[in-house]
């Protein structure tokens, strides 16, 4: 080959299609960017929102269970203490009560 004569492929040179690749993963890269800022940090955003309001009210629900937890736990010693009486006042007046209910 002589010094003048260049390498082609498809009629194009190896600089030519260097370039050419070149071009193409900047457009690439330019595209990742543009759908990252355009299409996932608004939704990462929105994800985060999203993730802090569930959290917000999982411990508003968790706070009402202990509230009813509790609420709970006070009736069933108001119904012990009103279960002792009725034995202790059948005991006082003679009465045998149907135990067939307790365990």
């Amino acid at each position: 080959m002589e010094g003048s004569e260049k390498l082609t492929f498809f009629g194009y040179t190896i600089g030519d299609w260097t370039a050419f690749i070149s071009v193409i993963g900047a457009g690439v890269s330019t595209g990742s960017w543009l759908f990252k800022k355009i299409a996932l940090d608004p939704l990462r955003s929105d994800i985060q929102m999203l993730s802090e309001t569930i959290n917000r009210q999982l411990k508003l629900h968790e706070q009402s269970l202990a509230d009813l937890g509790q609420h709970l736990r006070t009736h069933d010693d108001e119904l012990g203490s009103h279960s002792v009486r009725i034995t202790r006042l059948e005991d006082h007046v003679g009465i045998k009560g149907d135990n067939n209910h307790e365990d």
